[in-house]
């Protein structure tokens, strides 16, 4: 196998509806945004509406505002392999340096950044132009976490 084409969103068949995991929660949900995780060479730079968050020194996400269709195509070629993994991940999006603190150790002068979140789940975070957090989580875990965030957010009330 050489490629997961059944976590790339864009790949899908007109008539299946896509529809995101944390639907039905009332946390902020990112569904659309693009991940995909390059392997080998890492490139210096990315385009705006990217970012490169480093695992390990030839291993990286890139997280995209939109479908990642391009970048996959852009950064693919010899030295670097890419796999879409958008469908593989769930997003939201928390508010406020308090709540960050209160779902992960991560320091948020350190993002981007992998590591636990949501009382041990592995995701990844980042923090976003206008200084909300955005949270990565694997898909399967995105209504767990989505629920974590609400009841802190009760908490801080």
């Amino acid at each position: 196998m050489t490629e997961l084409a059944f976590l790339s969103p864009d790949r899908c068949a007109p008539e299946v509806k896509l529809a995101s995991p944390l639907a039905r929660v009332a946390v902020r949900d990112l569904f659309g945004i693009g991940v995909l995780e390059l392997r080998g060479e890492l490139p210096s730079s990315v385009e705006a509406g990217e970012e490169l968050v480093r695992l390990t020194p030839d291993r990286a996400l890139l997280v995209t505002a939109g479908s990642p269709a391009v970048a996959r195509e852009r950064l693919r070629g010899p030295g670097t392999r890419v796999y879409d993994l958008t469908a593989g991940f769930a997003a939201l999006e928390v508010e406020g340096e308090t709540l960050f603190r209160r779902l992960t150790d991560l320091d948020p002068a350190k993002l981007p950044a992998a590591g636990p979140v949501a009382r041990g789940v592995g995701g990844v975070v980042t923090r976003t132009a206008s200084g909300t957090f955005c949270i990565l989580v694997p898909q399967e875990y995105g209504h767990y976490v989505a629920e974590v965030v609400l009841d802190l957010q009760q908490g801080l009330a």
